[in-house]
């Protein structure tokens, strides 16, 4: 549960940074940067009402409107305060509904973490910040997903998925984006 804290305090770090100008700046994800906060907080969101019993059809449709209003990092902290409980609250072999096939929340965790750190590394790169993410969560979202990436891959979430190119000396952090088809 701590990783799930420090990977959405990254995000929440991100996008306080973000200047008034980038928010509607093209991103690694081929949306500009508030359509991707607002992903990010309609996944914490999602995730809480999911984790909580909520299916998966009446979960999308409480989240279909502006998620961010006029305060995206009000947004972003409460959304990400809701997940955090939700998965706090959920046992590790709970059954999780998933658009691919339905998955334990251990494995939805991973899902979570991966795009909250790696949308994070989006919005910086769109903003044209230093592109540096906190090492300590790269390092151990690192050592929570490198066992799982063939599972995680397999949902065809990430893009072009690994290059195939990162030397073996490349940074941690230069290995988890490109795993998850980040060219940084």
């Amino acid at each position: 549960m701590e990783l799930i804290d420090a990977a959405s305090a990254e995000f929440e770090r991100v996008v306080r940074q973000l200047p008034p100008d980038a928010w509607s700046s093209p991103t690694p994800s081929d949306v500009d940067v508030r359509e991707l906060v607002e992903h990010v907080v309609v996944g914490n969101r999602l995730s809480a009402l999911i984790l909580g019993g909520v299916s998966l059809d009446e979960a999308r449709a409480q989240l279909d409107f502006d998620q961010l209003g006029d305060d995206p990092v009000a947004a972003v902290a409460e959304s990400a305060a809701r997940q955090s409980a939700a998965f706090g609250a959920a046992a590790p072999d709970q059954v999780v509904p998933h658009p691919k096939r339905d998955i334990p929340a251990s494995s939805f965790l991973r899902f979570r973490l991966v795009d909250l750190v790696v949308h994070a590394w989006d919005l910086l790169r769109a903003a044209g910040l230093d592109e540096a993410l906190d090492p300590s969560v790269v390092q151990r979202l690192w050592v929570a997903v490198e066992p799982h990436l063939p599972d995680m891959l397999a949902f065809g979430a990430y893009g072009d998925g690994p290059s195939g190119t990162v030397p073996a000396d490349a940074t941690l952090q230069a290995r988890l984006l490109d795993a998850f088809g980040r060219r940084p």
